[in-house]
């Protein structure tokens, strides 16, 4: 299995090192236009493998994608603790990602792509128009991420085992997504949050990248580590769900790329799942749905008329 990271800074050589040290690809093959530093990072992670001697791990450009089981595309303009929505990134990260795709397409570059360049829902969506493969290939890693913070949450707040919650995030990944407190469980059994505690469950949610990038930068571990897991799930056609950024029909729109709960095996989406929402959580996935929408068209648009 061989698989590409476009974009290898402090997010994506983080990524290579834990599918590196995991074992569990055959090819690693890191594209980025910093080379001083993507040689740097390739020789760092070979040096923790050597001994084993796998996966092969080289520095390459986009022709060294093609045949690619899998690319990750992490390139972009990072988000700050001067960026409070991720939004703000979508222009600059736009023409990165339309010249990324622009490459792949010279090469013809049919993988399943994982996209985390914020904001990860658009720039997944906008990858998906340009390299006009089917949509189930294309995979935005953000809802995960979200669900992982709302079980942390949830434990803090109720003083919880964090092993014991079950909890899910789909719409945005930023200030429309929708955790699903109907749906969160502890210890397998229904676990019931009162209405007067969400909405600031909700604002700790929305804000939680912002408290780990005002202490140390950037997040890092947390979609590093669910990246990979996604990886896993469609080299070993392991069938498991996630919440990420796929691209569906919601309500009648058309074509959006949002957090949904899904299938992930080999190839990409293998089911998306139709939980019933009702009530609040239903109005505002749609409401996510429709501000995605707008967004989703306008940076198409713009690209559309610059390239």
């Amino acid at each position: 299995m061989k698989v590409s990271i476009i974009g290898v800074g402090t997010l994506g050589s983080c990524i290579a090192y834990e599918l590196a040290v995991k074992g569990i690809v055959d090819e690693l093959v890191l594209v980025d236009i910093a080379m001083d530093i993507v040689e740097g990072h390739a020789y760092d992670i070979l040096q923790a493998v050597a001994i084993r001697g796998k996966p092969r791990i080289r520095v390459g450009d986009y022709s060294d994608v093609y045949g690619s089981d899998v690319v990750v595309v992490a390139a972009g303009k990072p988000r700050t603790k001067d960026t409070p929505s991720r939004m703000q990134l979508a222009e600059d990260n736009a023409k990165i990602i339309a010249g990324i795709a622009r490459r792949l397409l010279d090469h013809k570059v049919e993988s399943t792509f994982i996209t985390l360049t914020n904001p990860v829902d658009v720039m997944n969506y906008l990858l998906y128009r340009m390299m006009g493969l089917p949509r189930y290939r294309f995979i935005g890693c953000g809802c995960q991420l979200d669900s992982a913070r709302l079980r942390i949450i949830v434990s803090e707040e109720y003083s919880l085992p964090l092993d014991e919650i079950e909890g899910y995030v789909i719409g945005e990944h930023g200030e429309h997504q929708v955790p699903l407190f109907s749906m969160v469980k502890v210890g397998g059994k229904p676990f019931s949050i009162p209405v007067e505690h969400r909405a600031k469950i909700q604002s700790r949610l929305v804000n939680f990248a912002l408290e780990v990038i005002r202490r140390k930068g950037a997040t890092v571990y947390g979609p590093a580590h669910h990246t990979v897991e996604l990886i896993e799930s469609i080299v070993f056609d392991q069938k498991k769900l996630f919440c990420c950024s796929a691209v569906i029909d919601v309500d009648g729109l058309g074509d959006i790329s949002i957090g949904v709960p899904v299938i992930v095996g080999r190839g990409g989406v293998v089911e998306v799942l139709g939980w019933g929402l009702a009530g609040e959580e239903r109005s505002a996935f749609i409401k996510a749905a429709k501000t995605l929408y707008g967004y989703e068209r306008r940076i198409l648009e713009a690209v559309a008329e610059e390239y």
